[in-house]
């Protein structure tokens, strides 16, 4: 193991270390490792020696040595998306408590930098990957399962990979079927991305057709919504196309902001509902669907470390806030909305 020092280009190992100090290499090592009894003055006189010889440790290769590298990798679209941002803080959090260190990976939702991260794992840069979402299939994942830990926070269905999700299908039929019931016919829904290469997508026009009987009417769903921008001009859109919208459905609680925001502004009357229980959603007073994103992080880290395929499902929750909480029971009141009506 090679260490470097100030003396130019030679570097210093743990023999070198062991000389200076007059201790054996078996000592010194459990000093570096922090393992085993070694006196003070034994610990004192190794780290004298290492500070005379200015010794770094070459992380490295103890990681080769050990075979870990404490390491982790965080596949995510967008570092800069309020959804992502959530996901990757609670496995981040997780991976301070264990001692872990977590790398962000953005992609774009370009293929090409999510094989290249996963032959990163293939050349044991990491101990693990998190896939957050994803451009590439299931197959292409799986061929790497020998290489490192692999997790994604979405159902992998049939597909042998472990994954910690909440039941979007579920979670969107049960907020439409409320809508159905309570009356509401004119909605509006907003995604992402096509249905075509987005799983979140393809579920939410599904639910929307088992709920309702038919597919969403072309005009009613606002696909590349991304941002409180994108909220702004699906909101625009959706009541061009429909004079009579009742409620927009929108897959974050930013573009419920943003579509909040222009209703108000064209002084159109209509509930928004979001997604992820942002501090947005209560501030502005509309409901949304906490998908949980904090235990599905958590749930992920863990999974990285066990040997077998677990797929673990985290129910979500409908936070009834603002008009809707007039019509409807609120049987998932946030812990926040309990303090504020206290």
């Amino acid at each position: 193991m090679l260490y470097s020092n100030n003396r130019g280009d030679k570097m210093a190992n743990i023999r070198d270390v062991a000389k200076a100090s007059g201790h054996s290499v078996s000592t010194v090592s459990r000093v570096l490792n922090q393992k085993g009894y070694v006196s003070e003055q034994t610990k004192s006189e190794i780290l004298s020696a290492m500070e005379k010889l200015n010794y770094h440790r070459n992380d490295l290769a103890r990681a080769l040595s050990l075979g870990k590298s404490y390491r982790i990798g965080v596949i995510l679209p967008y570092i800069n998306h309020p959804y992502f941002q959530k996901l990757a803080d609670a496995i981040a959090e997780k991976a301070l408590m264990e001692n872990y260190q977590v790398t962000l990976l953005p992609t774009n939702y370009d293929s090409k930098y999510e094989m290249k991260y996963l032959d990163m794992l293939k050349h044991r840069a990491f101990d693990g990957l998190i896939f957050t979402s994803r451009a590439i299939s299931f197959s292409q994942i799986i061929k790497y399962r020998s290489f490192g830990g692999l997790v994604c926070c979405e159902d992998t269905f049939d597909y042998p990979l472990s994954c910690a999700f909440t039941d979007r299908k579920k979670s969107f039929g049960n907020v439409l079927k409320i809508l159905k019931d309570a009356g509401y016919s004119h909605i509006g829904l907003t995604v992402s991305r096509s249905e075509v290469v987005s799983q979140s997508a393809k579920l939410t026009t599904q639910s929307y057709e088992s709920v309702f009987g038919h597919a969403i009417p072309e005009g009613m769903l606002y696909r590349d919504a991304k941002n409180m921008y994108d909220g702004i001009t699906a909101a625009g859109k959706l009541v061009e196309n429909d004079p009579d919208l009742e409620v927009i459905f929108a897959n974050g609680d930013q573009i419920a902001a943003g579509a909040l925001k222009k209703l108000e502004e064209i002084n159109h009357q209509a509930l928004v509902i979001g997604q992820e229980n942002l501090s947005s959603s209560f501030l502005l007073d509309f409901s949304t669907v906490d998908h949980r994103l904090d235990s599905i992080g958590e749930t992920a880290f863990d999974l990285l470390f066990e040997d077998k395929i677990i797929k673990k499902e985290i129910p979500s929750r409908f936070i009834v806030r603002g008009e809707l909480s007039e019509i409807i029971p609120n049987e998932d009141e946030d812990p926040l909305d309990k303090i504020i009506d206290k």
